[in-house]
């Protein structure tokens, strides 16, 4: 049996795995998974060394069908992975399994549907020759699009799968930084999944998405007592004293992750300023400048807190469908007001739709993990 000092913790295996590939680990099997999708796909992405994205060409265009078969090399021996043990650990958890992992990279990398099956064949020194085939035991959540407009049609899409490639980098992230883009690609994927069926809660999980990224982010940016003085400052005025002078830092350290949540969020948005999309409607299209912008990440983030705290949901206009007699309309409300459900709102309460939000979150997240390929 492995000592404890040889141990590997059996989270974020899709990483931990990748890293020991690059350092030249040996291959102890090769396992395939399917990913299932309702957007259709061009191209495969094939890699001796670690993932490989195989495009299985389904016939149906019109449901959620396995699409891409992933192979991967694995070199973690399960055998020498903690599952469990006397303390209790969730530094890592995000509610997935290493196949959960990586579909929720590919869902972020190219903006889609995606949810993992469960292992359906491996190959290793104990199988056949050509491998060992496994029922699927993870079928994905009910989903249907049929006769209706999609709340997020942006979502849906035919799309080349080159750029998966970036999947295969992975290793040259440092652990935490992993843990950050798994829970927000995690947060990302489960909102395209509810968006059509329950669109406030999707508002709240593209939102948390951006948060737990702004998170990581901030943590870059100054010191933790910096961040108590700049967001109570009366407070810290109160205690910046000889008498509680001491609290200071134990207060700062223990709310870090509190002080200017909204101003975290707007500041980080901004900082990876969405792409303005390819195509824009001839009407109901919001200006795509900072100072805009800014207002409307304001006001989506305060939408949010009126949500979690108060029950009350996001605006009607904001969890529908976009107009499109005039292309993919961006705007919440386009005409002077809307009415319905016993509520009116006007394009200063609703400035934009979940679609063109979904667009945002995407480019945004997109160059926040590009980013932390950067020293900092």
């Amino acid at each position: 049996m492995a000592n404890e000092n040889s141990l590997m913790r059996a989270s974020l295996l899709s990483y931990r795995n990748r890293k020991l590939l690059s350092e030249g680990a040996a291959v102890i099997s090769i396992v395939e998974f399917i990913i299932y999708f309702d957007s259709r796909f061009t191209g495969q992405v094939t890699d001796e060394e670690s993932y490989s994205f195989l495009n299985m060409i389904p016939l149906s265009h019109d449901d959620v069908v396995p699409s891409i078969t992933i192979r991967a090399n694995w070199s973690v021996d399960i055998s020498k992975t903690v599952f469990s043990g006397a303390e209790p650990y969730t530094s890592d958890f995000h509610g997935g399994w290493y196949t959960d992992e990586i579909a929720a990279l590919i869902s972020l990398k190219l903006g889609v549907r995606a949810h993992s099956g469960t292992v359906t064949r491996e190959y290793n020194y104990y199988t056949p020759e050509h491998g060992q085939p496994r029922a699927e035991q993870s079928p994905p959540p009910p989903f249907s699009s049929k006769n209706k407009p999609l709340i997020i049609p942006f979502c849906k899409k035919n799309i080349g799968i080159a750029e998966l490639k970036e999947v295969n980098n992975i290793h040259h992230l440092n652990e935490t930084d992993f843990n950050y883009l798994i829970r927000a690609a995690r947060s990302f994927q489960d909102s395209l999944w509810i968006c059509e069926s329950s669109p406030n809660l999707a508002w709240l999980l593209m939102v948390s998405a951006l948060e737990t990224a702004a998170q990581q982010w901030d943590q870059n940016k100054g010191n933790n007592i910096d961040k108590f003085k700049e967001s109570k400052p009366e407070l810290f005025d109160i205690l910046d004293n000889n008498q509680y002078k001491n609290l200071i830092p134990i207060i700062s350290d223990e709310f870090s992750s509190t002080f200017g949540a909204g101003k975290k969020f707007r500041d980080f948005c901004i900082e990876f300023l969405p792409d303005e999309p390819r195509e824009r409607p001839e009407h109901g299209r919001i200006k795509w400048k900072k100072q805009e912008l800014k207002d409307i990440f304001i006001k989506v983030y305060n939408l949010r807190s009126i949500a979690l705290h108060t029950g009350q949901p996001f605006p009607a206009p904001m969890c529908t469908a976009p107009d499109t007699h005039f292309g993919i309309s961006e705007m919440g409300v386009t005409a002077l007001a809307s009415s319905t459900l016993g509520g009116t709102w006007t394009p200063k309460e609703a400035p934009i739709n979940l679609n063109i939000f979904f667009h945002m979150t995407h480019s945004i997240l997109n160059k926040w993990w590009d980013s932390l390929y950067r020293p900092n």
